[in-house]
Order: C-alpha cells, then structure tokens, then sequence
C-alpha cells in the first residue's frame, strides 16, 4: 500500500457517498496496516536522521528534506489529479495549517531536541493524542468515548514506562527551554490533525497535503539557510544524502499522506492513537540498528501501550453529529 492508493481510494469513497469513507462503516484492513507502515516508518526514522545529523545540521536537513518531499508531492498529484483551482477563502485556513503542521511543527522539534534529552522529547510528544482528543472537544468536532479516552491514557502511562526503562524522565532548568520547545511541537501537530479534517470533506489527503506543505515550505527554507551558507557541502557523506532521501520521500511523502487520509476516514483521535507505537518501534529499532539495551521495564510499557492504541482504536466516536462505528477486531 503506498499513499497515492490511499489517497485514490479515500477519493472514490468521497465521490460515491458524498462523505468521508469510514463514516459509514468500520475502518479497514488496508487503512490499519497503512497505519502500520507509518508507525514503522516514522520508528525506524529517529536513528536514521539521528546518523545523519554529524553531516548535516538538523535545520539545514529539514529543509532539504521539505523540498524533496514537495517536488515528489506536487509531481504525484499533477499526474493523479492534474491542476485544480484552491478556493481563495480557504487560503487563509489552509497557510495556518501549512505553518502549525509543517513549519511550527517541524522547527519547534528540531530546535527543541537539540536542547533537551531524548526521554524528555519522547514522553512530551506522547502527548499528541491526548491534545488531539481534547482540541477536537473543545472545537466540537469530535466526541471520543470513555473507551477511547481510557486507551489513551494507558497507551501514554505504557509510554511513562517506556521513558522510565531507558533512564528516566528528568526535568531541570538546563533542559526548560528544549522541554519547552518540544511541547510547542506538540501541541502544533495536535492542532493540525484536528483542524484540518473539516477541509478532507472536499479536497484529497494527497492534495491537503501538497498544498498545506508548499504553504509552509518559505518559513522552513528561511530557518534552514543559515547553516546552509555555513555547511562544508564536498565533506557531506553518502549516508547522509541516503537518510535526507528516506525521509523525504517516505517519511514525509508518504506518511503525511497516510495520516491525513486516516484522518478523514476514522478521525483524529482515533488516528493521533496510533503515534503512541512509533516510541516502541523506535525503541526496537535503536536495539537493531544502534545497539541499544532493551530492558524488562520497556518490554511491559510497549504491551500496555499496544493495550492501549487497541483500546482507542476501537472506541466509537462521536463526529460532526453522527456517531462512527467500533472497529470490529480485525477490521470489517
């Protein structure tokens, strides 16, 4: 499954019913193992970029990262959708997204995690789906369940133990301002995720996608010149160029798209769920990739987190009105 499949399969589902496609039934197999190559995706990501950063700062990587992604974005939708006209009244909204979900996001992570630890920056982020559910309360545009908010909370108590197995949460005025940083991004994605559904009841999650992201690309490239001017570009190496690839294409490309169209099909709550196995998969992955220890500690906190996306997962959620159907156990 690649997301321009999602995305032409989100589309005739739209065109069929005039809504978004799991409002009328259970979300599938493909939408969940989707989501699963996402998790995968964005897990294994954390080492990847994390041996890239010697050769290339983490500004300047995001935004040779962010022009890769859009020239691939923009080239998929010409040849899966052609040129459409953006309606002028949406521009606004969608500049907002395109700076909360692509600039703010992005600068806020790269500029925080250099300033605080690795812990810190994991259990923060954790908090996206929390944020998640309560934005879309607060905007009514979602009302999870009970079952839903109870998943969340154990898959972000599964995370604490995650952190805790690996050293430990620590808080100090040395790691504040990265801590602070961090939260920012958070609360950056969460805002995204919630606030762009009401634009997938009218455009493709390939073409949000693209056009959010060109949106944002000018406050990217601007924090990225700097080191840019400064970099040393003959001494970069091969592995670097290879990882500034893999991300661009599928950790942005790809993955953006995927989660927008899970967005539209079962909900932010329900799609910001699933983030909380990208920490056990990058825990696995430093295992394989770095070497990394992986404790008793951290094996319990990644079962309760599975618990706990399971439990969100099938939770009925309350949107736009109409109730969304339980995921049935395997899907439909």
């Amino acid at each position: 499954m690649n997301a321009d499949g999602l995305a032409a399969s989100s589309r005739g589902g739209m065109e069929a019913s005039g809504s978004p496609v799991a409002r009328s039934g259970s979300p599938s197999r493909r939408l969940d193992a989707a989501l699963l190559l996402l998790v995968l995706i964005w897990g294994v990501n954390f080492p990847i970029i994390k041996g890239a950063f010697p050769g290339l700062p983490p500004l300047v990587f995001n935004g040779l990262r962010f022009v890769i992604a859009a020239l691939v974005l923009w080239g998929s939708l010409r040849v899966l959708e052609g040129p459409r006209q953006i309606d002028r009244r949406d521009l606004p909204a969608l500049l907002g997204l395109g700076l909360l979900g692509h600039a703010g996001y992005q600068t806020f992570f790269m500029t925080g995690l250099a300033r605080t630890t690795a812990g810190n920056s994991s259990l923060i982020l954790a908090m996206v789906p929390l944020f998640v559910g309560v934005l879309g309360v607060m905007l009514r545009l979602e009302r999870p369940s009970l079952r839903m908010w109870l998943g969340l909370v154990a898959a972000f108590l599964g995370l604490f133990l995650l952190v805790e197995g690996r050293g430990g949460l620590r808080l100090d005025l040395s790691t504040a301002l990265g801590d602070a940083l961090v939260l920012a991004a958070a609360v950056c994605w969460a805002a995204y995720t919630v606030a762009s559904r009401p634009y997938l009841t009218r455009m493709s999650p390939l073409r949000l996608t693209t056009v959010t992201l060109a949106l944002g690309m000018p406050v990217i490239i601007a924090t990225a010149v700097p080191g840019a001017l400064r970099l040393q570009w003959v001494a970069v190496k091969p592995g670097a160029w290879a990882a500034m690839a893999f991300s661009a294409i599928f950790a942005i490309g790809v993955c953006y798209v995927i989660w927008y169209t899970s967005v539209q099909a079962v909900g932010s709550a329900r799609t910001a769920a699933f983030s909380n196995l990208i920490p056990v998969v990058a825990l696995i992955a430093s295992l394989v990739l770095l070497g990394e220890p992986l404790g008793l500690l951290q094996v319990v906190g990644g079962t309760v987190v599975l618990f706990g996306v399971w439990l969100a997962r099938t939770g009925r959620v309350q949107v736009a009105g109409a109730p969304v159907p339980a995921a049935e156990p395997g899907g439909r």
